[in-house]
């Protein structure tokens, strides 16, 4: 089985139930990115295709909908998966039970493969895209299951991960200049204030290349110590 690594998502409200919310995200994947959102087996019989999802706003909204009706066959969570240009794929979901906190899926052996710097960027593509569309509180990854133990919505920074986002009122409190001083391969100012830093151009394959600029980061910040799926 591939393994999966998380990038999560946190908020301080329950912005995902609002449905307009998630089809803004899924049209900015779909219109931005040219991802194209694969059809749920069981209940997707009344989008047309065999395999994806027509990008279109209308079959994209009925997409989600069976995203939602499909929960029970999900472990009762809604998600959607997606492929880009290339066939990297990825996926997004959220537990409705647990509304401040959205994952973003991808399998390691697309990072690790020989030239996945390509699929590296364009997840990092995809973690800023999210967190413009969303505006997330805080996020990080790459988290692992069998490796992390996951910190609790609304936990502080305590680590230096591959990727994380600092929401605007994070970024004010850590200080903006800190964050632009890290030795990371890059730092992003988002529209809303946030900003995403991103430890490494190839999180798994270039891991040991940049592993004392990520206990560097992780001194700067004053953080206990390096969050890697290594």
């Amino acid at each position: 089985m591939p393994t999966p690594l998380y990038t999560f998502f946190d908020f301080d409200d329950s912005r995902l139930a609002d449905r307009s919310r998630i089809l803004g995200l899924m049209g900015a994947l779909a219109f931005d990115q040219g991802a194209r959102f694969l059809k749920k087996a069981l209940v997707c019989t009344d989008v047309p295709g065999d395999l994806y999802v027509p990008s279109e706003p209308d079959w994209l909204d009925t997409a989600w909908s069976n995203a939602v009706r499909a929960a029970p066959h999900y472990n009762n969570q809604y998600w959607m998966e997606f492929e880009h240009e290339g066939g990297l794929k990825m996926s997004f979901g959220f537990d409705p039970r647990k509304l401040k906190r959205l994952n973003l899926t991808v399998s390691k052996d697309a990072l690790r493969q020989p030239g996945s710097e390509a699929n590296a960027a364009r997840l990092l593509d995809t973690i800023a895209l999210i967190a413009r569309a969303l505006s997330p509180t805080y996020a990080f990854g790459l988290f692992n299951y069998d490796v992390h133990d996951l910190p609790p919505v609304g936990a502080s920074p305590s680590a230096v991960w591959d990727y994380q986002v600092f929401g605007a009122a994070l970024a004010d409190q850590i200080g903006r200049d800190a964050l632009h001083a890290l030795p990371a391969w890059q730092v992003q100012e988002l529209p809303d204030g946030g900003v995403l830093v991103a430890m490494s151009e190839a999180p798994i394959t270039g891991w040991h290349a940049r592993s004392a600029d990520y206990r560097a980061a992780a001194a700067a910040l004053g953080l206990a110590g390096v969050m890697h799926d290594s």
